[in-house]
Protein backbone atom coordinates (compact mmCIF):
# COMPACT_ATOMS: atom_id res chain seq x y z
CA UNK A 1 0.00 0.00 0.00
CA UNK A 2 1.30 3.46 -0.90
CA UNK A 3 1.89 6.08 1.71
CA UNK A 4 0.11 9.45 1.36
CA UNK A 5 3.48 11.01 0.50
CA UNK A 6 3.99 8.54 -2.37
CA UNK A 7 0.50 9.22 -3.66
CA UNK A 8 1.09 12.99 -3.49
CA UNK A 9 4.43 12.58 -5.28
CA UNK A 10 2.78 10.58 -8.07
CA UNK A 11 -0.02 13.15 -8.36
CA UNK A 12 2.55 15.95 -8.59
CA UNK A 13 4.39 14.03 -11.32
CA UNK A 14 1.15 13.50 -13.26
CA UNK A 15 0.33 17.19 -12.98
CA UNK A 16 3.76 18.16 -14.23
CA UNK A 17 3.25 15.87 -17.24
CA UNK A 18 -0.20 17.33 -17.90
CA UNK A 19 -1.97 14.06 -17.15
CA UNK A 20 -5.41 14.21 -15.63
CA UNK A 21 -5.97 10.60 -14.64
CA UNK A 22 -8.76 11.25 -12.16
CA UNK A 23 -11.36 11.51 -14.94
CA UNK A 24 -10.29 8.14 -16.30
CA UNK A 25 -10.69 6.51 -12.90
CA UNK A 26 -14.33 7.56 -12.64
CA UNK A 27 -17.18 5.98 -14.55
CA UNK A 28 -18.67 7.88 -17.47
CA UNK A 29 -21.85 8.47 -15.49
CA UNK A 30 -20.06 9.97 -12.50
CA UNK A 31 -21.30 13.47 -11.72
CA UNK A 32 -18.62 16.09 -11.05
CA UNK A 33 -19.25 19.46 -9.44
CA UNK A 34 -17.49 22.63 -10.50
CA UNK A 35 -15.42 22.57 -7.32
CA UNK A 36 -14.36 18.96 -7.92
CA UNK A 37 -13.49 19.69 -11.55
CA UNK A 38 -11.40 22.65 -10.43
CA UNK A 39 -9.52 20.37 -8.02
CA UNK A 40 -9.01 17.69 -10.69
CA UNK A 41 -7.54 20.24 -13.11
CA UNK A 42 -5.71 22.09 -10.32
CA UNK A 43 -7.40 25.34 -11.25
CA UNK A 44 -9.59 27.91 -9.53
CA UNK A 45 -13.35 27.48 -10.09
CA UNK A 46 -13.35 30.80 -11.97
CA UNK A 47 -10.93 29.21 -14.46
CA UNK A 48 -13.46 26.43 -15.02
CA UNK A 49 -16.17 29.03 -15.75
CA UNK A 50 -13.82 30.74 -18.22
CA UNK A 51 -12.99 27.43 -19.91
CA UNK A 52 -16.73 26.86 -20.42
CA UNK A 53 -17.12 30.38 -21.87
CA UNK A 54 -14.24 29.69 -24.30
CA UNK A 55 -15.75 26.36 -25.33
CA UNK A 56 -12.88 24.36 -23.86
CA UNK A 57 -15.33 22.59 -21.56
CA UNK A 58 -18.97 21.81 -22.30
CA UNK A 59 -21.69 23.83 -20.61
CA UNK A 60 -22.71 22.34 -17.27
CA UNK A 61 -26.18 21.56 -16.07
CA UNK A 62 -27.46 22.62 -12.67
CA UNK A 63 -28.02 20.07 -9.96
CA UNK A 64 -28.96 21.06 -6.43
CA UNK A 65 -28.14 24.66 -7.22
CA UNK A 66 -24.65 24.14 -8.62
CA UNK A 67 -23.07 23.45 -12.00
CA UNK A 68 -22.21 19.80 -12.71
CA UNK A 69 -21.00 17.58 -15.54
CA UNK A 70 -20.77 13.87 -16.11
CA UNK A 71 -17.37 12.40 -16.86
CA UNK A 72 -18.77 11.05 -20.13
CA UNK A 73 -19.88 14.52 -21.25
CA UNK A 74 -16.45 15.98 -20.46
CA UNK A 75 -14.58 13.20 -22.27
CA UNK A 76 -16.88 13.38 -25.33
CA UNK A 77 -16.43 17.14 -25.54
CA UNK A 78 -12.64 16.85 -25.34
CA UNK A 79 -12.57 14.02 -27.91
CA UNK A 80 -14.79 16.02 -30.30
CA UNK A 81 -12.47 19.03 -29.99
CA UNK A 82 -9.43 16.84 -30.67
CA UNK A 83 -11.10 15.26 -33.72
CA UNK A 84 -12.04 18.70 -35.06
CA UNK A 85 -8.48 19.96 -34.59
CA UNK A 86 -7.15 16.90 -36.44
CA UNK A 87 -9.57 17.44 -39.35
CA UNK A 88 -8.54 21.09 -39.58
CA UNK A 89 -4.86 20.13 -39.56
CA UNK A 90 -5.40 17.55 -42.31
CA UNK A 91 -7.34 20.11 -44.38
CA UNK A 92 -4.50 22.62 -44.00
CA UNK A 93 -1.91 19.99 -44.96
CA UNK A 94 -3.89 19.13 -48.13
CA UNK A 95 -4.17 22.81 -49.04
CA UNK A 96 -0.44 23.37 -48.56
CA UNK A 97 0.28 20.28 -50.67
CA UNK A 98 -2.02 21.54 -53.46
CA UNK A 99 -0.39 24.98 -53.47
CA UNK A 100 3.19 23.72 -53.30
CA UNK A 101 5.04 23.75 -56.65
Amino acid sequence: MKSPEQADERADKEISLGIVSELGKLGSGAVISEQALARIFHRHPVSIKRAVARGELPPPTRLLGGPVWTVGALIRHIEERLAKAQREQEKLARKVEELSP
